[in-house]
């Protein structure tokens, strides 16, 4: 799933292209949408150097998630001023749709195993296999 996130930055690298035709306000905000998008990426991308609980992953992907949202709406707003073409945004909203996806999975993820420690364990009880402890000394 990871893997598939790598790939993710080229939208924006083709973006890039189209940006010098773009208006100067048109490319302020394209760049700070792009650069927030980056950022959130490459925490993502960060994670094959050190896997992360599943609850940090979620919270990652849910802020990629937002990012992109953000950014494809106002993709959205100002497509024909700002000169972006059609198939770019088809082409984010499919990345988008991918990063949607991974995100559930990831979070869903998240939710079980939260979930499961809570019930395989109750606050204040040793961990499943563990035994119970008896008192020590004379019965």
């Amino acid at each position: 799933m990871l893997q598939r996130m790598l790939f993710v930055p080229v939208v924006v690298l083709i973006a890039a292209s189209h940006a010098h035709a773009m208006p100067a306000s048109c490319q302020v905000d394209f760049k700070k949408f792009s650069d927030e998008r980056q950022l959130a990426l490459e925490r993502i991308n960060g994670f094959n150097k050190k896997r992360p609980t599943a609850q940090v992953a979620c919270g990652a992907f849910n802020n990629l998630s937002d990012v992109e949202t953000r950014f494809l709406k106002w993709m959205s707003d100002n497509k024909d001023w700002c000169q972006i073409p059609d198939d770019f945004v088809n082409q984010f909203k499919g990345a988008n749709g991918a990063t949607q996806k991974a995100r559930g999975q990831i979070c869903t993820a998240a939710r079980q195993q939260q979930e499961g420690g809570a019930a395989a364990a109750p606050r204040g009880a040793p961990p499943p296999g563990a035994g119970i402890r008896l008192p020590g000394g004379a019965l």
